[in-house]
């Protein structure tokens, strides 16, 4: 309905709306006739039943059956005694309930009320049709939670015929329209599974679901089932053995040493494959990245998280693997930028901050200030430029050389690096040539710089 024009569904929908108000309309002129004969019927039968024709068989009614009375007026006694006919007879306080008789007034106002609400200007007809377009799913957001819900139902359907029911057609029904609606769903292993048991009296559609699912999911716990039936009691025995072997190996892996805990980890896998097998495994691929290249490492990585697409340690191998490359990646840069071991050219000094903090302006007036009262002289002034998405940066030009940059940066660092705003704020601080701030600024080479100074312009400890 969602994905209907609008006129087209507005049609439709204004169709259905009119006629089941027609059917509403119908079903209560129906009751009405109905009602209308049962009164006339009920009194016919009124009169009836007072009549004291002795001929008259009143064995249906239990009043009209003596045996009956007289067999409850005995385990009445029997349970109760001999009791006083009177109000309230199984209350220890007898004080009688006041009866409170309805206000003929009131209920005549209220009457007419309603006829007014009914049939005057106060009733308002519900749009029945512009109720029902604001609960259709409009932005992507909005459908996608609305076909996980069909999705997740499909399933829970599923299961409630067949696992509750006991109705395996019309579970595989429901098997089915999930499978051809969503398929890659999470729920297609299991799925797959309980429609090979379904079907597995006709063979060639029970072959059919076990070859899909050894297929698709070869490393899913239902086709571990399919495969070997025992598998769940099986691995449980061996995973527990798999956890105190991983104990040992993870304390080796601490405490580096490597080779015992790679010795541990393959002495638990021989235990065979069970639901903890990826944390050894992954286990296993840390103790690469600490013995084998970094090609290797993030190559191990990727091959894990294919092999565990839904399991619990995903995440955590994806975030090792996008650490790792983006290290290389800094590493590759690193290589590729080549700073200028010249230094007696003119100097900058540059204090990088994040853009988050918004503090260029402050940032601006106390270097202006802090040159004012300490290089009033060298006449310095200040710009101020965005690195990246990240980082800004003020700078301040220029020196003649390294030794009065330095003298400069030393001073900022001892005085006004700790006073505010700056001692409020993160933020680097370096002295850069001209040149080599024009390689910084286009590389956006932060880390690589921030290297290279430390290298060149820090004293160096003896």
């Amino acid at each position: 309905m969602a994905s209907m024009d609008t006129m087209v569904l507005r049609k439709h929908l204004d169709s259905a709306v009119s006629a089941k108000k027609k059917a509403a309309e119908l079903g209560k002129k129906k009751r009405r006739r109905s009602e209308g004969a049962a009164s006339s019927g009920g009194n016919q039968s009124t009169n009836s039943f007072f009549n004291n024709d002795p001929n008259a068989q009143q064995v249906d009614w239990y009043f009209g059956n003596a045996s009956a009375v007289a067999l409850g007026q005995s385990e009445f006694q029997r349970i109760w005694g001999t009791i006083p006919l009177e109000d309230n007879w199984r209350r220890s306080n007898k004080t009688p309930a006041l009866a409170t008789l309805p206000d003929p007034t009131l209920a005549n106002q209220k009457t007419d009320e309603g006829k007014k609400t009914e049939n005057g200007p106060a009733a308002k007809d519900v749009d029945e049709v512009a109720k029902i377009f604001t609960q259709l799913p409009t932005t992507p957001d909005q459908k996608k939670e609305a076909l996980a819900k069909i999705e997740d139902a499909y399933f829970k359907l599923g299961d409630l015929y067949y696992l509750q029911l006991q109705e395996k057609e019309n579970a595989a029904g429901s098997y089915k329209n999930l499978l051809n609606r969503f398929p890659g769903s999470e729920h297609e292993p299991e799925v797959l599974y309980k429609m090979y048991l379904i079907s597995h009296e006709k063979t060639t559609e029970a072959d059919h679901y076990a070859n899909l699912l050894k297929q698709k999911y070869p490393n899913s716990t239902f086709t571990r089932i399919l495969l070997n039936p025992d598998y769940l009691k099986e691995s449980s025995i061996a995973a527990e053995k798999q956890k105190l072997i991983y104990k040992e190996a993870y304390a080796n892996y601490q405490t580096g040493n490597l080779r015992a805990a790679q010795e541990e980890i393959n002495q638990a896998l021989k235990e065979g494959d069970t639901g903890f097998s990826q944390q050894l495994e992954l286990l296993q691929i840390l103790i690469t990245g600490k013995t084998e290249d970094i090609t290797r490492y993030q190559y191990e990585l990727g091959e894990y998280v294919k092999k565990y697409p839904d399991g619990s340690l995903k995440p955590y191998a994806e975030q090792l693997l996008a650490a790792s490359k983006e290290l290389q990646a800094k590493i590759e840069k690193a290589k590729g930028i080549r700073f200028i071991a010249s230094f007696k050219e003119p100097h900058y000094f540059v204090i990088v901050y994040k853009l988050s903090d918004k503090i260029t302006n402050p940032i601006s007036t106390g270097l202006e200030s802090f040159n004012r009262a300490e290089f009033k002289d060298l006449k310095l002034s200040s710009s101020n430029l965005t690195l990246n998405e990240e980082f800004a940066l003020t700078m301040v030009i220029q020196f003649a050389d390294r030794d009065v940059a330095i003298e400069y940066f030393d001073k900022f660092n001892s005085q006004a690096a700790v006073m505010k705003p700056f001692a409020l704020y993160n933020f680097y601080t370096f002295v850069i040539t001209k040149d080599n701030f024009d390689l910084f600024y286009r590389t956006k080479a932060l880390d690589e710089y921030l290297t290279f100074f430390d290298r060149n312009y820090q004293p160096k400890n003896p």
